[in-house]
């Protein structure tokens, strides 16, 4: 029997099993586990390692803590010329730190069309909106080359904030696994400065460009304060 023409189930042992067609009634989607672990999976590759706890608070809406270690991850290599030897060597970024950011999603009602008709579908499962908010601080090395040509490794360190506005789509396999995939954009502001540098030693003048920058949980793309852009694809489970 088709479950649109079904009210209520009572088994045996007393258990009720409620259908409705009313994509609000929380009672629907009695029994879903609410709450979820996440990974950003690809983060690692980017210099970081972001772990995440999501919990429904309601049809629709749901809030999101997460934390991120900078420095659990690749660390990119930066090149030093020095032209009174004439050599070249490599230097990891070497970068550490934490940041931790938190947001409320707003969630279209975890509905799908199968078949013509509208069925139910897990309650942490659709397209949300989430405004989210970043604060973070960490160390990382940087080239600076002097004006008698010769370079040298410093030490950088970075403190970020930024307001965010993501747009993402949470999926939820066999009750149990779910997938979510975002795109996020707003205000960041930090004070970091390029990760080359030029000093004159005569002069004391420094030179360097923070037109844009990376920090790991998001990217700004202007002179701070700038917009700020984040992306990522997350894998979670769910639990009771």
């Amino acid at each position: 029997m088709e479950t649109d023409r079904v009210k209520k189930i009572i088994t045996a042992d007393g258990k009720v099993q409620v259908f409705s067609d009313n994509l609000k009634d929380k009672e629907s989607y009695e029994g879903q586990l609410t709450k979820a672990i996440k990974i950003n999976f690809f983060s690692p590759l980017y210099g970081y390692t972001e772990i995440g706890y999501e919990q429904s608070v309601g049809v629709g809406k749901s809030y999101e803590v997460s934390v991120g270690f900078i420095g659990l991850g690749k660390s990119e290599q930066l090149n030093i010329y020095d032209n009174n030897n004439y050599s070249t060597r490599n230097v990891k970024k070497g970068q550490a730190g934490a940041f931790i950011s938190a947001g409320y999603k707003f969630n279209k009602l975890p509905d799908f069309i199968f078949f013509g008709r509208t069925k139910m579908s897990h309650l942490m499962q659709g397209t949300y909106f989430k405004p989210a908010v970043y604060v973070g601080h960490y160390k990382e090395n940087i080239i600076i080359s002097k004006a008698n040509n010769s370079s040298l490794v410093s030490k950088q360190n970075v403190t970020f904030g930024a307001l965010q506005l993501e747009l993402g789509k949470q999926r939820v396999f066999g009750e149990k696994f779910l997938l979510d995939t975002y795109f996020g954009i707003g205000y960041g502001i930090d004070n970091k400065k390029d990760t080359y540098q030029y000093e004159n030693t005569n002069s004391n003048y420094q030179y360097y460009s923070e037109n844009a920058a990376y920090n790991y949980a998001n990217s700004r793309l202007g002179n701070s304060p700038s917009i700020s852009v984040s992306f990522g694809v997350k894998i979670g489970v769910l639990i009771k």
